[in-house]
């Protein structure tokens, strides 16, 4: 809705309200929630990946706008949009914008180990929602009962503990962006405290985790952690960070990565190397493959071209993505195409089924739930 007819509508509403009686206050407040869901549809709509949790209140002869968003534009449009509306009203404003109100400078955040677990809400038997890996940063957008609200680099929201990552403002940043850095490409690994894998180890590490790179020794390579701890590594498991993220998006390379995976548990929300959810495998299989895919099966689902299925699977390719669900509007699994009638995802576990009748691996749930097939289109 464009501001025209948004102010259009507020001017409406409020006439209407005011007809049938309805009290000058009630009036604007049911307007100003009509207001707030027109800016949160528009700016937030997406409560994985932005936050619009506004109300207005009316106190002592005052209007008060509390809550909290990450989008200033949308304060922004809805404290216009109000005064617009009602012109002769002023509205205090105190919403708070995240993460500038809540934790100042510092928004920068680095998880400390190997994988990181977000939460729907700041607590321990909250469910999982994500995780993030070592090495990638997030936004930190606020503090509450020892846990963060964080961003994680493909945007998806969740709650961290504190004492699971490294926070810090534009300094850190700065550090950990200009630094040098190593990726780790085996499937699950350690680090290790001196040149020998019989030396005290550091942690673990899964595949995707970044770490400073320091030098090279022998068959190892020494690497910093973003909270200053150090460690080796054997070379030959790891890719220098440029290399990394220039790699193009070869369907062999895709499938190789998935094929490793296979047997690996499922568990909803997991999104690493050592369990993983339908989209979380999907991601970590194209994100070491050089695309960074949303987190999702429903959001993924509007990444690439579209494949037509007629005569299926005629035209479908290696390493196309297939979305399954009750119906196209609502996805709620994701697969790669293998080819011959094959795919690999993860239900239950990471594994190969089959659309094909006659093969043993046929998963007729799946062929009868397939919705569409898409292509990411930097595939070479």
């Amino acid at each position: 809705m464009n501001k025209r007819n948004l102010s259009i509508a507020v001017l409406l509403i409020s006439f209407v309200f005011l007809l049938v009686g309805c009290s000058a206050k009630n009036s604007v407040l049911k307007s100003a929630d009509v207001i707030s869901e027109n800016i949160r549809s528009q700016y937030c709509s997406d409560s994985r990946t932005s936050i619009w949790k506004i109300n207005v209140s009316y106190y002592n002869g005052n209007y008060i706008l509390k809550g909290e968003t990450d989008n200033e534009d949308a304060i922004e449009e809805f404290i216009d949009t109000l005064q617009r509306g009602f012109s002769n009203i002023t509205f205090s404003n105190e919403i708070i914008l995240l993460p500038y109100d809540a934790v100042g400078e510092f928004s920068f955040g680095l998880p400390m180990n190997s994988v990181a677990t977000l939460r729907r809400n700041p607590s321990v038997i909250e469910e999982i929602v994500t995780q993030t890996l070592m090495g990638l940063p997030m936004e930190i957008l606020k503090e509450e009962d020892k846990f963060f609200l964080v961003r994680t680099d493909d945007g998806y929201l969740g709650w961290v503990s504190d004492d699971r990552i490294i926070q810090g403002n534009d300094s850190l940043r700065k550090s950990w962006e200009e630094s040098p850095k190593v990726v780790y490409t085996d499937i699950e690994g350690m680090v290790y405290s001196n040149l020998s894998m019989n030396s005290q180890p550091i942690s673990d590490c899964v595949l995707g985790n970044r770490f400073r790179f320091i030098s090279k020794k022998g068959d190892w390579t020494k690497v910093a952690y973003a909270d200053g701890r150090i460690g080796y590594i054997l070379s030959e498991k790891l890719i220098d960070l440029e290399k990394y993220l220039s790699k193009p998006v070869d369907p062999n390379e895709i499938l190789k990565t998935a094929s490793r995976l296979i047997g690996r548990p499922y568990l909803w929300g997991a999104a690493s190397t050592k369990v993983m959810d339908c989209s979380g495998f999907t991601q970590t299989v194209f994100r070491n493959n050089g695309y960074l895919l949303p987190r999702d099966a429903s959001m993924q689902v509007n990444e690439g071209i579209e494949v037509d299925t007629t005569n299926f699977p005629v035209n479908l390719k290696q390493a196309d993505l297939l979305f399954f669900g009750p119906s196209s509007k609502k996805i709620t699994h994701v697969g790669i195409y293998i080819g011959n009638y094959q795919f690999i995802h993860c239900a239950g576990r990471v594994r190969i089924d089959s659309f094909d009748p006659k093969a043993p691996n046929y998963n007729k749930y799946r062929r009868k739930v397939l919705r569409r097939v898409k292509r990411i289109a930097r595939i070479e």
